[in-house]
């Protein structure tokens, strides 16, 4: 029994420890469980991270070379040879053009041979999109205007272009191809897309999910240049998209693809494809290595066959990507990061070693490259000519590599030669074969120019004085060639061993052809700022202010930030608002409008002296009160004048400087007056039944607007004496307009001329003697020429593809005669723009203050100054808000951008021009309006602080638009009001919008220079202080 109940409690224990240890074993499996979840959730998050930095920090700037030919360009009104540059940061896509620095000519020779200018970089137009751009590219699909292929990840696809109607982007197609299908069972993408173009324009390429291409065929047969994509039944340009997966292939299974490229000089589209089958990395070198292989295929786009026409395996496991050599050498050049290559079909191989570490790591034949030690992992390269090309390396150092291509036009040596440093480039672009633009995410992008040097008698490819001896050997007829009649001749193994010139016309000889090598210098054109990516921030106080804004109840901060990485590595210091020095503040209460006008000039000879506002001090300062201004002589000190021609003994209404700033016009009341520094010349009445309230100048043109919406233009004669003039027009008379602004165009948009679409090119007309000239040319390209043998370095086709030089930069030379015209408002909410002095309506716009962002003009029908409106004001006019203000002036770039600025009710509204032509009269003016939508300017106060802006039907008759110019360097227009604001057009031609709420609201401003404030300016703040 004893035994028994012992081994019933052996039993017992064994199964409770078995029981235990199942418990254990089972716990350790859920803890194990438990980590390995928490290991994957931390690596997806970690995968997370880094797929957002991924895309956040290191998708680049790209950027797209121009396309020659452009017409209506993306987002600009370019003509045929204006180069452009597209540049995407993120999901903001900016358009840039090349702006040349030179003096304007009445009168310009096409022949003149010059070399291209210093140029800077001009932003016309941003667009801001839905996602971040992943790959972009350009394609000529319609004869007057490029398309982009923009790729967002993981697999989407956009192609835009420019709706010239609009001023805007609009998109074509829409591609999407993230089914899970396509996917392959994967959740998450590292790999972005990318997007490459045919060289002939035939199909693009785009590469998903690094295993599957998307080929999108382009329609060849569009018979107009205008598409109408709201036409369900039109055919676009794009065909149908179809999908090849590379695996499926017999031979070879294309997987894990790094890059596409589309080679050159192919009958059907050609698509190179650098793939791994097999990865490894560079710890498992030693076991596995040489993985990557490239395929070519060759794409039938209308029978949908893929076949793979040559492949290549074996090449080593650190190749990175492809760049396609162009006409007429052709193949394709392999970045690795040890090593470069050239393949073609053709011919082997030829690959060299750029450093210790391709030895060591690959079995694939390279040679060594003497005299260079260089890494290309993260370079970029772009062709500066067909054998000669720019690499950027990931430490900015820019090389230019040199192809030595053979007699069968392969690349059988490279030279290097080290141009320059840079910054650290992430894209690399050619654009006009002057210029260089290097895109960067981690400093400044750049705009560089390049020239070419030759290097003495240096030549690549031949022994000194041996290339001149055989060309000059060769180019004798064959009756005065020597012939070596000796045995050794006839059985040489070696071809370059062959001394008798005849023979070597059937064999050829093995060295490569001649090639001048040559050096590149690189100079600085314009750069664009970046302040990415930011490490650190810190918000703080600024160095310098003044002490009148101490007290300011808005905080004036600066943000500090790390900014860039490496040798482009800087802090930066951010700020937003306006923070002036003052240098001095006085009070004077009841002013509300201000004026700063320019003396009379010294005569020297009899002869007036021109006045430069750049450099010309101010010499009075006008201000408006309720009963009478104040005139205020400014010279070292600031003086009440007493005695002067001008009328102190009514509200002055406006004044300026006219004929060149040499006068000075006041207007009153009830009437003008013209002046001649404090010598009164003229007083013009009259005008008007009822009291002035409004005036602008357009130079030498007056326009004055009385309170019962009449018009009168004076005019500036200065012959035989200076005086105004009013001009006659019989429609000025009945315009019965609010407001008004004159402006003065020297950009050319302000026309009624049609625009000329691009330089119109002859037919030609060849001759019977062109004609058999190239019949002789064809028999000897068939036949070939006995006075030159087939092997010679082919030189000829280089003379043939000398392009004649584009001189682009000449049509910024061509100086526009000013026009002038004048922008009114109607009380029905009508913006209309007459020419001045005639006073011809030319261009109006419908239901204005509702604000559209497209201005269209509907003056349609000749004449347009018979365009009229229903003088019965229906219920939409009545509740309509008020436009108390206009403002058309040019800014930017030598005042090439004309804006036009609007105070409608409480908000202000600012438009650009843009060339429109389309179905217009001849007397309408040939452009639109769009709206400038980034601004974001909040200029009222909080409700119940004030109720006149909001009364319907009531013009107030503050100024708060104030143009300026030479403001610490600076042009732009000022806003006045509760939230004063400047508005600059940089010289990048970007609109930038800073606050000055220091010191509170704004009453008037004025530009102000003297001795001791020099390129200043003036304003009251709503404590009636005036400050400098």
């Amino acid at each position: 029994m004893r035994q028994q109940q012992s081994i019933q409690q052996q039993s017992v224990q064994q199964q409770s420890m078995r029981q235990q240890s199942i418990q254990q074993q089972s716990m350790r499996q859920q803890s194990v469980q438990q980590q390995s979840v928490q290991q994957q959730s931390i690596q997806q998050q970690s995968m997370r991270q880094q797929y957002f930095q991924h895309t956040v920090n290191d998708t680049p700037i790209e950027a797209v070379q121009q396309q020659r030919d452009l017409g209506f360009v993306i987002a600009e009104n370019l003509k045929h040879d204006k180069p452009t540059e597209k540049t995407s940061e993120t999901n903001v896509l900016k358009v840039y053009r090349l702006v040349p620095e030179l003096p304007l000519r009445h009168g310009i020779r096409p022949d003149e041979d010059e070399e291209p200018p210093k140029v800077k970089l001009e932003c016309l137009a941003t667009y801001v999109l839905h996602d971040c751009v992943a790959s972009m590219v350009s394609v000529k699909l319609n004869p007057r205007h490029d398309s982009l292929f923009l790729a967002f990840k993981d697999a989407r696809l956009s192609v835009v272009e420019y709706d010239h109607h609009m001023h805007d982007l609009k998109t074509t197609s829409l591609h999407y191809f993230e089914t899970q299908d396509l996917k392959g069972g994967y959740h998450f993408n590292h790999a972005l897309p990318l997007v490459r173009v045919d060289p002939d324009t035939r199909c693009a390429a785009m590469l998903i999910y690094s295993r599957k291409i998307v080929v999108l065929p382009f329609r060849r047969d569009l018979a107009t240049d205008t598409v109408d994509y709201n036409n369900p039944l039109h055919r676009g340009p794009i065909m149908q998209s179809y999908v090849i997966d590379p695996k499926e292939f017999d031979t070879p299974s294309i997987d894990n693809i790094l890059d596409i490229q589309f080679l050159h000089g192919y009958y059907d589209p050609t698509l190179m494809v650098l793939y791994e089958p097999i990865k490894t990395f560079p710890g498992r070198v030693a076991v596995r290595q040489d993985t990557c292989a490239i395929a070519a295929l060759s794409l039938n786009l209308r029978q949908r066959l893929n076949p793979v026409i040559w492949h290549l395996s074996g090449l080593p496991h650190d190749c990175a990507s492809l760049l396609p050599v162009p006409k007429p050498i052709g193949g394709v050049l392999l970045f690795a990061h040890n090593s470069l290559t050239y393949l073609t079909q053709s011919v082997p191989p030829y690959g060299i070693s750029l450093n210790a570490m391709a030895d060591k790591n690959t079995n694939f034949p390279l040679r060594k490259q003497e005299g260079v030690t260089i890494s290309l992992d993260n370079c970029r390269a772009a062709f500066l000519a067909e054998d000669r090309l720019v690499v950027s390396l990931k430490g900015g150092e820019l090389y230019v590599v040199t192809l030595g291509a053979d007699s069968m036009r392969a690349v059988r040596s490279f030279h290097f030669d080290k141009a320059a440093s840079s910054v650290l480039t992430c894209c690399v672009s050619v654009c006009e074969d002057q210029y260089l633009f290097l895109g960067s995410r981690l400093g400044n992008s750049l705009l560089l120019r390049y020239q070419q040097e030759a290097i003495g008698n240096d030549v690549l490819g031949v022994e000194p004085g041996a290339a001149g001896q055989r060309q000059r050997t060769l180019q004798q007829p064959p009756s005065k060639r020597k012939k070596m009649d000796t045995l050794g001749d006839w059985i040489a193994s070696d071809v370059d061993a062959i001394e008798d010139v005849d023979i070597l016309e059937v064999y050829g000889p093995e060295d490569t052809a001649t090639v001048q090598l040559s050096s590149y210098t690189f100079e600085v054109m314009d750069s664009l700022l970046n302040i990415g990516p930011c490490g650190d921030m810190g918000v703080g106080e600024p160095a310098f202010l003044s002490e009148e804004y101490d007290c300011s109840v808005d905080p004036c901060v600066e943000i500090l930030t790390t900014s860039g990485h490496g040798k482009n590595g800087a802090l930066s210091v951010l700020q937003r608002a306006i923070k002036p020095q003052v240098l001095t503040t006085f009070e004077l209460p009841g002013v509300h409008k201000m004026w700063t006008v320019y003396g009379s000039s010294s005569s020297e000879g009899g002869r007036r002296k021109a006045v430069d506002p750049a450099t010309t001090d101010h010499s009075y300062l006008i201000l408006a009160r309720e009963a009478s201004p104040l005139i205020l002589h400014t010279q070292e000190e600031i003086s009440e004048l007493e005695d002067s021609g001008f009328d102190t003994s009514q509200p002055t209404i406006f004044a300026t400087n006219i004929g060149n700033y040499r006068y000075i016009v006041q207007v009153r009341q009830f009437g003008v007056k013209l002046l001649d520094g404090s010598e009164e010349l003229q007083d013009v009445e009259g005008l008007s039944e009822s009291p002035l309230v409004c005036a602008t100048v357009a130079d030498p043109h007056l326009v004055v607007l009385a309170e019962d919406g009449t018009v009168a233009v004076l005019t500036l004669h200065s012959r035989p004496y200076p005086r105004l003039v009013v001009t006659k027009s019989s429609t000025a008379k009945r315009l019965q307009l609010q407001t008004l602004s004159a402006y003065c165009d020297v950009s050319g948009l302000f026309t009624t001329l049609f625009p000329d679409d691009g330089v119109q090119h002859q037919k030609i007309v060849k001759t019977e003697a062109e004609l058999k000239k190239e019949l002789d040319d064809e028999d000897e390209m068939l036949y070939g020429n006995t006075a030159t043998s087939v092997f010679d370095p082919p030189t000829s086709y280089q003379v043939e593809q000398q392009k004649p030089k584009n001189k682009w930069w000449q049509k910024f030379q061509k100086e526009h005669r000013p026009t002038y015209w004048v922008a009114g408002i109607r009380a029905n909410g009508v913006l209309e723009i007459y020419s001045l002095p005639e006073m011809r309506l030319c261009f109006a716009v419908k239901d204005f203050p509702y604000a559209h962002r497209v201005l269209v003009d509907s003056s349609q029908g000749p004449p347009a100054v018979d365009f009229a409106y229903p003088e019965d004001e229906d219920d939409n006019s009545k509740c309509m808000p008020t436009v108390h203000e206009l403002l058309l002036v040019g800014m930017g770039h030598r005042k090439l951008r004309p804006v036009l600025f609007a105070r409608i009710g409480e908000d202000v509204v600012i438009y650009e021009a843009f060339q429109f032509s389309d179905n217009l009269d001849v007397m309408q003016l040939k452009l639109r309006f769009r709206k400038v939508e980034s601004h974001r300017m909040l200029l009222r106060l909080p409700k119940g602080t004030h109720t006149y802006n909001n009364q319907i039907g009531l013009v107030d008759r503050q100024n708060y638009f104030t143009a300026f110019s030479n403001v610490s360097v600076y042009n732009g227009v000022f806003i006045s009001g509760p939230a004063p604001h400047w508005v600059l057009l940089t010289v990048r031609g970007e609109f930038r919008f800073h606050p000055m709420s220091l010191d509170g609201g704004v009453k008037c401003f004025a530009p102000f220079r003297n001795v001791n404030c020099q390129n200043g300016f003036l304003y009251f703040n709503d404590k009636v202080r005036t400050k400098r």
